[in-house]
């Protein structure tokens, strides 16, 4: 039997109109299910557009890097909301991290990342000149792992110094660019991280 006091958490408990309703809706998981099975083809289309530029281009990655299949993930909680993510091309090692990571964050944006950590944020140099005004944002967060676009976490480029981008560098061993893009606008996704990979990557 419930004691008393669980007894009176439930006659207390009560569902809001919205949350009942939500509570009947079977319908959006199956929608759902749909949205992430075309998000997988979305993302693999994209690791294609990338690869195609690499391979062109003849771009120069760190050895280690995964340049063949990379990997499409699924989360169900960043802040709360359902993510996909590409992270392609990659390495995460034990002293240094170097990735493209390409970004579905349901109801919000997408975004394309590159993160250059450790050892490796040696061998990258970026001309904040040459990036300004294309919508570049540099993590200005003490944590690599945030991908919203907060204030505490991006900047806009155009909005930072040289000195101040070199002295953030150095405090935290990491480099974080990123762009973003809306939701609505999917079908130009793969050229968008074509895009930016070969911007970031030529800058470099």
């Amino acid at each position: 039997m419930l004691s008393e006091a669980k007894h009176l958490l439930l006659l207390r408990m009560r569902f809001s109109p919205t949350e009942l309703h939500a509570l009947h809706n079977s319908r959006f998981f199956y929608i759902k299910a749909s949205v992430t099975k075309k998000m997988d083809a979305l993302l693999a289309q994209t690791r294609d557009e990338i690869k195609s530029v690499i391979e062109k281009e003849k771009i120069i990655l760190p050895a280690e890097a995964d340049a063949s299949m990379g990997k499409i993930f699924r989360g169900e909680n960043y802040l709360g909301l359902p993510y996909l993510i590409l992270d392609y091309p990659k390495y995460f090692g034990k002293d240094s991290v170097f990735a493209f990571r390409t970004l579905f964050w349901w109801g919000k944006f997408f975004s394309c990342t590159l993160h250059a950590g450790g050892i490796r944020n040696k061998d990258i140099r970026y001309k904040g000149d040459v990036l300004s005004g294309k919508g570049v944002y540099f993590c200005v967060n003490d944590s690599p792992w945030q991908y919203h676009y907060g204030k505490d976490n991006y900047l806009l480029i155009d909005k930072l110094t040289e000195k101040q981008m070199q002295a953030h560098i150095r405090k935290n061993n990491f480099i974080k660019l990123s762009r973003k893009m809306e939701l609505k606008d999917y079908r130009k996704l793969p050229e968008f991280a074509r895009e930016t990979f070969e911007l970031f990557m030529k800058n470099g």
